[in-house]
């Protein structure tokens, strides 16, 4: 964002937070009860399974809410072709980077795990682990795979934004606009509904997917969830940039009921996750939408009021958290598979985790910023001294932008 008295700093932490926050979240799903994940530990911890189940309803959602805010801020700014290339160079790079080099290592300890776990020998497993390795697939994505989501996202909003400004469309937007600040809580009321829908057919259209014979049916199936999944909540992002009333209008400022509807709607997300009778799935997935946008509202209006000001150790977390969250993944597969020799209890092992993969990652984030290589590979950040993002050195860039 520009540097001055305008700056948002609330903006770029509040997308540091969110993408901070997969360490814990991931870290729990190793002892999820009800979801299983691909490191699982044999030791299962009810309260772990409901601290994952209530911070994936807004983890995601909220930063591409956040995503889709900087995105609109930016084709404000920049030509949009200009600023796709970027974006292509940004997110590709280090997408490109994780799957050669993060990919196979976590591929080969998922194959561990079993082995530890005692579903194969582990003859059989190192085996497994050497096909895997050596035959990438679709399965190689893992937690890279909001990389091509925000690409595709970027692609979608180039291709709308100048149509949107333009007869006919700009008077229905404007129509829009204007019947939505007029009854903003009618309106929130109706976006919530929406998106509760919205995660109602993806859930449907994924199982349909799933339950069709064929390679085309699989790629549609993980293509509809997660990548259609979070359109809405990007295109939430857009709107609350383009249109600077709607962030008065819906992001949470004072009052109890909105934090109370959302930490209801969370807490009962939570529990019904994982819930595998359909019914209850079809519940799951309305109320986590639900809890998806009012929880996503709560959370940016807390960090307008605490974190908007400048702050030098919040920016150097900021900086590094997108290097963190890239290295994250593996560190906590590689520590759970490790947790899996000792007997202690869920929430120490689970603390123990935390720490270690924020230490690490942290660490290897001060060794890659030595390197304009690693940088440009890990991070996207052009390996020129100069950047277009207001002419300052490229030592100075956040690596988040």
């Amino acid at each position: 964002m520009s540097a001055g008295a305008a700056r948002e700093h609330h903006w770029d932490s509040l997308r540091a937070f969110l993408m901070l926050l997969g360490i814990p979240y991931h870290a729990a799903m190793a002892y999820n009860a009800r979801v299983l994940w691909d490191i699982q530990s044999p030791d299962k911890s009810e309260f772990l399974t409901f601290l994952s189940g209530v911070f994936v309803t807004f983890r995601m959602p909220a930063f591409f809410i956040v995503a889709g805010y900087f995105a609109a801020m930016m084709l404000e700014r920049r030509a949009a072709g200009s600023w796709l290339r970027g974006r292509f160079v940004r997110l590709g790079v280090p997408f490109l980077t994780g799957l050669a080099l993060l990919a196979p290592l976590q591929i080969a300890l998922v194959d561990i795990n079993q082995a530890l776990t005692g579903t194969m020998s582990m003859t059989s497993a190192l085996d497994q682990a050497a096909r895997d390795v050596t035959h990438p697939g679709f399965s190689w994505i893992m937690h890279l795979w909001f990389l091509p989501a925000l690409l595709a996202y970027s692609t979608l909003l180039v291709l709308v934004w100048h149509p949107l400004r333009q007869l006919p469309l700009a008077g229905l937007v404007q129509r829009i606009r204007q019947t939505t600040l007029a009854h903003p809580r009618t309106a929130l009321a109706l976006l919530t509904l929406i998106v509760m829908a919205w995660e109602v057919f993806v859930h449907l259209a994924h199982q349909t997917m799933l339950a069709r014979d064929g390679t085309l049916s699989y790629l549609l199936a993980h293509g509809i969830d997660p990548y259609l999944r979070y359109l809405p909540f990007f295109l939430i992002g857009v709107a609350l940039r383009s249109v600077a009333e709607l962030r008065g209008a819906f992001v949470w400022k004072k009052g109890r009921t909105l934090p109370a509807l959302a930490v209801i709607t969370a807490i009962a997300a939570s529990l019904l996750r994982g819930r595998d009778t359909t019914g209850v799935e079809l519940a799951y997935n309305a109320v986590d939408g639900a809890a998806a946008v009012l929880m996503s509202l709560v959370v940016i209006g807390i960090a307008e009021r605490f974190w908007n000001r400048p702050d030098p150790r919040i920016d150097r977390i900021v900086d590094a958290s997108f290097s963190i969250y890239l290295l994250h993944h593996p560190i906590i597969y590689a520590l759970a598979t490790l947790f899996l020799l000792t007997t202690w209890p869920p929430l120490v092992e689970f603390l123990l985790v935390c720490l270690v993969t924020s230490v690490l990652s942290y660490a290897a984030h001060r060794l890659i910023r030595r390197s304009a290589l690693a940088l440009f590979l890990f991070n996207g950040v052009p390996m020129s001294g100069k950047t277009r993002d207001g002419g300052r050195p490229q030592g100075s860039i956040t690596t988040l932008r």
